[in-house]
């Protein structure tokens, strides 16, 4: 139709917006309303018109368009319909005309901030529930399909693939219709709607994908990994886990997997921007979720953003989250690098039970030898050691064992009660380069200046602290996954871990006190420049993380979807467990996001002493939800110090008293100087 065109007598064709195989879309012009408003004006031309298609597109379209029609009235975020006809086997819609931006322009390639991609999904599900809950389809969400309406600001869905399917029964005639390509734009529908069998959890799909394209900047067909088949897009952007599990939830490649409409999904947003809760002491299954606040040389307060999720395989879980990474030079409108974790979506990954991991795993990985411990002493003394003996691993950069070399360290064990003790190993004295190299595969930028560092000999936990431990201290226990004395806690803050160490001291031989930031990655390399402790590379059969995503050239594993028990992988050769993956572990340092003021001492840095519940800390190890990569020795994260999460726990340290004596002692097997 040319401009001037007056179609039915009433709309006036101003100018043609889209033309497609199915049909076009113009702008016009209603010259029966008061002031003529614009009008969308949709014809859909069938190709096919013989009686028995045209019929068949003819009560689609009718029911189609009414349902657009009450969608239209229910909702301001989805165009109102103002009249549907058909003149001459041609089929009309009449919307309303939404002057804006569509989010593409909006988007412009450029990264939102955590905070305004929530907002982005929120109002998109906003008209989606609505959409779901007469239980219809979008079929074709996408950022050109998405307005920022110039009047209010909000977000308008347009472009119904309801409407398309008409066009395609229209034109290909019913019979072909199953077989024809889906509805859809690539990238942004998942398998099943690609071949012709959309469902709810289609739209989802795209939403999350949406969502990820406004974290990265870039369009869901960029992110596409043909290895995994899924989006990889973590390296791209940091953003809180919450948001993270959320939109991986959301682009699962299984329909199931996902969450099931439109109104779950919104719920599961929503619960993003929650209010705080009530402070307490024990928070049941709590897991709280942020990215802690800008640091900058003022001290402006900094708005909280509290987040909800479900983690898959276990409860629904309580979150708190807050706004950008802290860096020198904040930028709060873009993601500043990769995400963390894969938490939800990416199924068929079977779960491997604890029992069955130590019941399977090569004997040598679990069997310890220890000799009989001497009686603890006062504080004032060193506690009597004993020396026990462990294998450790040794891997390829393919992920294939090397070598499994033989260990042994010196620990004593301090009896909590009740059958319960914790163990503790004496960490030599040494010298290493904190940080990682300019080649190391995904390293981060907060990962630099590397920086030589001299670490006094000290006391490191032998494992995270279970929940046997954690119980025989605090007589509580809110884990997130229980079911064995043995699993470690996790859902613990940082202020959790302060008060755990006060509470510890109190009851046995010495202070203890969380890591310092040097002191964890010291302990962790064991005298080791790799990647990780255990070499180039490691695999689920020796770490708890996410088998989905390996680290370069590794073979894809197992994703438990939880912690496991401590002790069943092989330990580094320090004799410590865990120190890859199971849970992310607190050090005593704020957070800094370089090492340009390292200390040389090794000792913690920033404001250790501040019961500040916003003052942001600093975690290291991976956890059982993360990629390989995010296990490296020398990854760093961070949360404010009252978060809690399922996938963060503690490992608790001692400095040696300075009388004892054995403070000068080198453990056989080291030189001391790393």
């Amino acid at each position: 139709m040319q401009p001037g065109y007056l179609l039915r007598n009433r709309y006036r064709i101003e100018k043609a917006l889209a033309a497609g195989g199915f049909g076009e879309t113009y702008l016009a012009v209603d010259i029966d309303y008061p002031g003529q408003r614009q009008v969308v004006v949709k014809h859909l031309k069938p190709l096919n018109n013989d009686s028995k298609t045209l019929e068949i597109a003819r009560r689609l379209f009718e029911s189609e368009a009414k349902v657009l029609a009450e969608l239209g009235e229910t909702s301001d975020r989805l165009p109102a319909l103002y009249a549907y006809f058909e003149e001459q086997g041609e089929f009309y819609l009449g919307q309303e005309f939404i002057a804006g931006q569509t989010l593409t322009d909006e988007l412009g390639g450029q990264q939102l901030s955590e905070v305004q991609t929530i907002g982005v999904l929120q109002e998109i599900l906003a008209g989606l529930k609505l959409v779901h809950g007469r239980n219809k389809i979008h079929r074709d969400l996408k950022p050109d399909n998405i307005i920022r309406r110039a009047k209010d600001g909000k977000l308008v869905l347009i472009d119904f693939g309801a409407v398309k399917e008409v066009r395609q029964v229209a034109n290909l005639g019913m019979k072909h219709l199953s077989a024809s390509i889906g509805i859809g734009t690539p990238g942004y529908m998942p398998t099943e709607q690609a071949i012709g069998f959309p469902r709810l959890a289609s739209d989802v799909y795209a939403v999350g994908a949406i969502g990820i394209q406004c974290l990265t900047g870039q369009a869901p067909h960029e992110l596409f990994d043909e290895g995994v088949l899924a989006l990889r897009w973590q390296h791209l952007c940091r953003v809180s886990a919450g948001l993270a599990m959320v939109l991986e939830k959301m682009v699962a490649q299984q329909p199931h997997e996902r969450y099931e409409n439109g109104m779950v999904a919104a719920e599961a947003i929503d619960q993003l921007l929650l209010a705080q809760p009530p402070q307490s002491a024990v928070i049941p299954f709590l897991t709280q979720q942020s990215q802690p606040p800008p640091i900058s040389s003022s001290s402006a307060p900094t708005q909280k953003v509290y987040v909800s999720t479900v983690i898959p395989a276990a409860q629904t879980i309580k979150v708190k989250a807050q706004p950008s990474k802290p860096s020198n030079n904040p930028d709060p409108n873009t993601a500043s690098r990769r995400q963390l974790l894969k938490f939800l979506g990416f199924g068929g990954v079977g779960v491997i039970g604890a029992l069955l991991l130590a019941k399977f795993l090569p004997k040598e990985f679990t069997n310890i030898k220890t000799s009989p411990l001497d009686s603890k002493s006062g504080k004032d003394q060193q506690p009597g050691l004993s020396k026990i003996s462990f294998t450790s691993v040794k891997l390829d950069s393919l992920g294939n064992i090397l070598a499994r070399p033989a260990g042994s360290a010196l620990v004593f064990q301090e009896d909590l009660g009740n059958g319960i003790s914790i163990t503790m190993v004496k960490i030599p004295a040494g010298t290493f380069t904190i940080g990682s190299p300019a080649s190391e595969k995904d390293r981060q930028n907060d990962e630099s200046p590397q920086t030589q560092v001299t670490v006094p000999e000290f006391f490191m936990g032998q494992t995270l602290v279970t929940q046997a431990q954690w119980q025989a201290i605090m007589g509580n226990n809110f884990s997130n996954f229980q079911g064995n004395s043995k699993l470690p806690v996790d859902s613990v803050s940082w202020l959790d871990a302060i008060n755990f160490c006060q509470k510890l001291s109190q009851k046995t031989s010495l202070t203890y006190r969380l890591p310092s930031e040097a002191e964890w990655e010291y302990a962790c390399r064991a005298g080791t420049t790799t990647p990780f402790a255990f070499g180039e590379n490691i695999t689920p059969a020796v770490v708890n993380y996410n088998g989905n995503y390996p680290y370069t050239s590794a073979a894809k594993g197992d994703y438990r979807q939880k912690t496991t028990p401590v002790g069943i992988f092989p330990a580094n050769l320090f004799g410590l467990y865990d120190v890859h993956g199971n849970l992310y572990e607190w050090c005593l340092d704020e957070w800094l996001d370089n090492y340009n003021d390292a200390f040389s001492d090794g000792g913690a840095r920033g404001d250790i002493d501040s019961q500040d519940s916003d003052k942001v800390r600093l975690l290291r190890s991976g956890s059982w939800g993360v990629e390989a990569w995010d296990c490296r020795s020398a990854n760093r994260y961070y949360y404010a110090a009252s978060d809690r999460y399922n996938f963060v726990g503690l490992r608790v340290a001692a400095s040696i008293p300075i009388n004892a004596e054995f403070s000068n002692s080198k453990i056989s097997g080291y030189d001391g100087v790393i």
